[in-house]
């Protein structure tokens, strides 16, 4: 996606172009109701992100500077001596990128109900200034919980990708997602 396509947001503060979100993690234009149940994902599905995230040599920096002050994330050790041989982006920082757009193309998509647990989480290669991430989520594995009939698990693999179509981070969330016409915990 380019800037001026008018359909992407404004820049975040640290320079990534994502689609809105309501406050609950859903793209603005589906509400609860319109989103999968467990019944309605099945082993195999593959969901992709309609945005891509672009790092710059400021968010890469800013990010860095908060969260994983390393010197070749904040740009004092970018010298071919580097272990990356110049500016690299935190690994957290494309981890946190890359959930983004897989709340985008999975998570706000399905009556999620929260996480379990991450698991294998992996960088690939390292992303540098410019480069462009992708996502896609596939569905691993699926079966009923036997504690609550009203949530199932489902277990997803999420890539970021570089334009490419290179692996740059993988993880697999371990999560929980509503059954269809099973009632809500709160709901009466």
């Amino acid at each position: 996606m380019t800037d001026h396509d008018p359909d992407v947001s404004a820049p975040t503060a640290a320079g990534e172009h994502v689609t809105p979100l309501d406050s609950d993690g859903a793209p603005d234009n589906e509400t609860a109701a319109d989103r999968l149940t467990y019944e309605e994902v099945a082993v195999g599905d593959r969901f992709v992100a309609d945005r891509t995230v672009t790092f710059t040599r400021d968010s890469i920096v800013d990010f860095a500077g908060r969260y994983d002050p390393q010197p070749f994330h904040i740009g004092d050790d970018t010298d071919a001596a580097s272990p990356f041989e110049g500016l690299v982006a935190s690994g957290l920082h494309s981890f946190c990128a890359c959930n983004r757009l897989a709340t985008e193309a999975f998570f706000g998509r399905v009556a999620f109900l929260g996480g379990r647990g991450v698991d294998d989480l992996r960088w690939h290669r390292p992303v540098r200034p410019g480069d462009t991430l992708s996502v896609d989520v596939e569905v691993v594995d699926k079966r009923v919980s036997e504690s609550d009939s009203r949530r199932g698990y489902v277990d997803v693999d999420v890539t970021g990708r570089t334009s490419a179509g290179d692996p740059v981070v993988t993880w697999r969330v371990l999560g929980m997602i509503r059954r269809g016409g099973a009632v809500s915990p709160g709901e009466t």
